[in-house]
């Protein structure tokens, strides 16, 4: 599996574009990197190496975006700081304000960025225009929204929502950890993430048997059930939280080994291909085992 997370959403108006549009839009907001005092840049760049803005396979669009952040020590900040606080005090003869602080704060990360180390990060996403899908591959819920804005701006417009079920998610998982019975193709993982709705304590189990006494003497002291580990068929393991984030994807049947002579755009465009087909199969099941999909 290519994606080790995904954020959904799903297109509430269908994208009417070819992969020859998209990229020409995707090319005029192409990344570049953070220079002089600019501290962040998010752009998009092929996910092919030497490839285009757009990796077309099977009806599915492969995007990837880069980021990049100057990380400032604070400790360094902090230093340049005090110096120039001291220097205006002593100048002055006087404490200095709080807005006057903060100026100089800015002032001193003015100094420190253009030196400072870029960090950067890529994220991939695809668009299914088949299923009007948009998957984005990240655990962290601000990437996915900076990813989610960066597309609405390039296109100019951009209609998506978190799927939307029926069921409120938390109330299937608990029944579920509860009974020990789930939706058909559907069993128990071996993680879960148990809170209380009253006090917020936690719970958080891993790599343990969820079918057991334990975990239901937590249910039945008033917890419930936040993020819960599946496995769907046998072979696809997933954790899914209250807001339907897929995290830790893996095909459990999956052989990473490679053949030596195998071209890497053949070995991309199958590994692609197996991922949005699998994800195509299992996201339905999933929305009907949480009452079914909504859409307004």
């Amino acid at each position: 599996m290519i994606f080790k997370n995904a954020h959904i959403y799903r297109l509430t108006q269908s994208l009417d574009i070819t992969g020859e549009q998209l990229n020409d839009f995707l090319e005029e907001r192409a990344f570049t990197p953070c220079s002089g005092i600019r501290p962040s840049s998010f752009g998009w760049i092929p996910p092919v190496d030497q490839g285009d803005f757009v990796h077309e396979v099977s009806g599915c669009f492969l995007l990837c975006a880069k980021r990049e952040d100057k990380i400032v020590p604070s400790s360094a900040l902090a230093d340049i700081l005090n110096e120039k606080i001291e220097r205006l005090e002593s100048m002055e003869s006087r404490p200095i304000r709080a807005k006057e602080k903060q100026r100089l704060k800015e002032d001193a990360l003015a100094e420190l960025l253009p030196r400072a180390l870029p960090k950067s990060k890529q994220i991939f996403g695809y668009i299914s225009t088949t299923d009007d899908l948009l998957v984005v591959d990240t655990a962290s819920s601000p990437e996915a929204e900076m990813f989610l804005n960066c597309l609405r701006e390039t296109l100019g417009s951009l209609k998506v929502v978190p799927p939307q079920v029926k069921s409120k998610p938390t109330d299937s998982y608990t029944h579920w950890l509860r009974s020990g019975k789930l939706p058909d193709n559907f069993s128990l993982g071996d993680q879960c993430d148990l809170i209380d709705p009253e006090d917020n304590s936690a719970v958080s189990c891993r790599r343990q048997d969820l079918n057991t006494g334990e975990i239901r003497a937590h249910l039945d002291a008033g917890k419930i059930c936040s993020k819960l580990a599946v496995i769907w068929h046998g072979d696809l393991r997933v954790s899914i939280d209250k807001d339907l984030i897929l995290r830790q994807i893996k095909v459990l049947s999956s052989d990473d080994s490679v053949e030596e002579d195998i071209d890497p755009i053949a070995k991309l465009d199958a590994a692609f291909v197996n991922m949005t087909l699998e994800l195509s199969r299992f996201l339905p099941e999933l929305f009907s085992a949480l009452g079914g999909e909504t859409r307004g």
